[in-house]
C-alpha cells in the first residue's frame, strides 16, 4: 500500500492537485490524500462511475475510460485503473485541463501494474 500512496503522492505534487483517491467498482476506498470524509466520497463517486458506464453501454459508446467534471471551485478526472478499479483528481485550478487529463491516465497505468490493483 506504501507504493500506491507514495505513487499517489507524487501525482499531487506533479500536477499540483489538491486531493486524489482510489477506489473500487463497489465505492471501497483503498487510499485517499488530502481528503474529508474519505469513504463517503469513494461511495458517491463509484455510484456516479457506474452510472456513467451502465450509460455508455446502452448507447453503445464503448466502456468508460476517464470522466471529467467541471464545479465552481475546480475539476474532478476520474480514470479507470483496472477492472474496476479508478483513480480520482481533484484539483482548483483547470487550466492545465489537458496535462491534468493526461497525467491522471499515464498515473493509471503506472498503478494497474500494481498487484492490488490489478
Amino acid at each position: 500500500m506504501t507504493e500506491i500512496t507514495s505513487t499517489l503522492n507524487d501525482f499531487l505534487v506533479t500536477t499540483k492537485s489538491s486531493a486524489a483517491l482510489i477506489i473500487n467498482g463497489k465505492g471501497k476506498l483503498i487510499t485517499s490524500l488530502h481528503i474529508d470524509y474519505a469513504d463517503s466520497v469513494a461511495a458517491m463517486s463509484a455510484a456516479i462511475l457506474s452510472m456513467s458506464e451502465k450509460f455508455l453501454i446502452d448507447l453503445d459508446k464503448g466502456a468508460l475510460k476517464q470522466l471529467f467534471l467541471k464545479t465552481s471551485e475546480g475539476v474532478v478526472i476520474g480514470n479507470k485503473i483496472s477492472g474496476t478499479n479508478f483513480i480520482l483528481a481533484f484539483s482548483k485550478d483547470g487550466s492545465n485541463l489537458g496535462l491534468l487529463m493526461r497525467s491522471t491516465d499515464e498515473v493509471a497505468t503506472e498503478l494497474s501494474k500494481n498487484s492490488l490493483l490489478k
